[in-house]
C-alpha cells in the first residue's frame, strides 16, 4: 500500500487539443495519486482501465455521497442533487426506469430515418448555400439539438438560447455570477415547459416525467433536474464529437475514401473514434468510497473522493494495442468506457451513437470531396471547457 502526501494539479493538459498529457503514461505505471482541482476537496485520480471499471461498478463508491460534500471541480458553484447523476442504487434505479424506455433499443432504432432525414436537410441547405461552410454550426449543432429536442418535446428554435446557456454551464472558467444567472434562466426555462407539458400533453419524454410526478414516482425537483440532466447530455456530447471525429477523418484521407466505400464499417470507426477522442475533459463526476476499500495499491479511506479519468483508461496499453494511436479498423480488445460503466452507464449512449453514425455516413455519401480550408493552427478549440471540441470547423466540398 502507498500513498501520495502532495497532491498533483489537475486536470492536466496537452499542446494537442485531442491528445493526452504525457504524465498519464507515468501515472498508469504507479498507484493512483491525489489531485487537487482548483474547488473542493483533494482526490484520488483513477487512470488505468481495471481500476475504472472497478470504482465504476463497485457499490462501495457512491455519487450520492457527494451532494453534502466539498465536491472537487473546476468551480466555485457546486452541483445539486436529485439527479441520475446524483443518486445510487434503488433510488437511481427508480429514475432510471421512468426514462428507460424512451432510449432503448426499439425507440432509438426507430429514429434511425429521422436523424438521416435531419441530416440530408441540413447538407440540402449547405449545398445550396455553396462553399465554403461550418460543419459546427450548420451541421453538428442543429442536427443534435433537434434530435434531443423532439424527444423531450423541447421546441427546437429555442435551440440557440439552449447552447448559450450550456456553453456558460459547462465552461470551466466563468464568472460566479454568471454562472447562477445562466443555470437559473436554464432551469427556469425547463420548468415553465414541464408547466406547459402538465396543461398540454404530448407524446414526449417531458410529458413522461410530468405524468411519473402525477403517479407520484417522481418528485418536482427531480423531474426538473432529469429534464435538465437529459437535454444537456443528450445535446452537448455529439453535438462536440461530431466534430471531432469529422477533424479526424479530414486529415487522414485515406479512410474517408476507405469509409465511403464501405460504409458498413462505420460503426465500428465511430467505437474507436469514441475511445480514441479524450471526452469529457479529463473531468468526471467524483465517487466517494462508503468504507476502506483498496484501488490500484492504495486504501481509499470511507468519505474520501475517487475521480475516474475514462480517457485515460481508454488508453490504456495494458489493454489497448497502440493505444495512442487512432486504429479506425481495430478489433476491439475490450469496451471502451467513454459512456461509463456499471449502474450509471450512460442512459443515452445508444442516442449518441446513432447520431454519430448517421452524421458520418450522410457527410461521407453527400459530400465526397469534403476537405478542410485551414491549416490546424487556425482552429480554435475549446480549450476552457468541460467538453473537448471546435469552435468552428470550416469546410468545402
Amino acid at each position: 500500500m502507498s500513498t501520495q502526501p502532495e497532491p498533483l494539479p489537475y486536470p492536466f493538459t496537452s499542446a494537442e487539443p485531442l491528445e493526452l498529457s504525457p504524465l498519464y503514461t507515468e501515472l498508469r505505471t504507479g498507484p493512483p495519486p491525489k489531485v487537487r482541482l482548483p474547488y473542493g476537496e483533494d482526490a484520488w485520480l483513477v487512470t488505468r482501465y481495471a481500476d475504472a471499471r472497478f470504482v465504476l461498478s463497485d457499490p462501495r463508491f457512491s455519487l450520492a455521497a457527494g451532494v453534502e460534500r466539498d465536491q472537487p471541480r473546476m468551480r466555485a458553484l457546486a452541483p445539486g442533487g436529485d439527479g441520475l447523476l446524483s443518486t445510487d442504487g434503488p433510488e437511481h434505479l427508480r429514475l432510471r426506469g421512468v426514462v428507460a424506455r424512451h432510449f432503448s433499443a426499439r425507440r432509438i432504432d426507430q429514429m434511425r430515418v429521422q436523424v438521416r432525414e435531419v441530416a440530408e436537410g441540413l447538407l440540402d441547405r449547405l449545398q445550396e448555400s455553396g462553399p465554403p461552410g461550418d460543419l459546427v454550426q450548420d451541421f453538428a449543432f442543429p442536427l443534435s439539438i433537434a434530435m434531443i429536442c423532439d424527444l423531450l418535446g423541447v421546441p427546437v428554435e429555442d435551440r440557440h438560447r439552449i447552447r448559450k446557456w450550456l456553453e456558460v454551464m459547462l465552461a470551466h472558467v466563468v464568472d460566479t455570477e454568471e454562472l447562477a444567472s445562466e443555470s437559473g434562466a436554464y432551469f427556469a426555462y425547463l420548468t415553465d415547459l414541464v408547466e406547459l407539458r402538465r396543461r398540454e400533453p404530448r407524446d414526449d419524454l417531458l410529458t413522461c416525467l410530468v405524468r411519473a410526478h402525477d403517479e407520484g414516482r417522481l418528485s418536482y425537483d427531480e423531474v426538473v433536474k432529469l429534464a435538465v440532466e437529459l437535454l444537456t447530455g443528450g445535446f452537448v456530447t455529439t453535438y462536440n464529437q461530431i466534430p471531432n471525429f469529422c477533424y479526424l477523418l479530414l486529415r487522414r484521407p485515406e479512410w474517408l475514401s476507405r469509409l465511403r466505400e464501405h460504409p458498413s464499417d462505420i460503426p465500428a470507426a465511430v467505437e474507436e473514434m469514441l475511445r480514441y477522442v479524450p471526452m469529457p475533459n479529463g473531468l468526471g463526476f467524483p465517487r466517494y468510497a462508503t468504507e476502506d476499500v483498496e484501488v490500484g495499491g492504495v486504501l481509499v479511506r470511507a468519505g474520501e473522493p475517487v475521480l475516474v479519468d475514462l480517457s485515460a483508461a481508454n488508453r490504456d496499453p495494458a489493454v489497448f494495442r497502440d493505444a495512442e494511436t487512432l486504429v479506425l479498423d481495430r478489433v476491439p480488445e475490450a469496451p471502451h468506457l467513454i459512456f461509463g460503466h456499471g449502474a450509471h452507464f450512460c442512459v443515452g449512449a445508444r442516442l449518441a451513437r446513432l447520431e454519430l453514425e448517421v452524421a458520418l455516413g450522410t457527410l461521407l455519401d453527400r459530400m465526397p470531396a469534403l476537405k478542410l480550408t485551414v491549416s490546424d493552427g487556425e482552429l480554435r478549440w475549446k480549450t476552457e471547457a468541460m467538453l473537448k471540441g471546435l469552435h468552428e470547423l470550416p469546410v468545402d466540398w
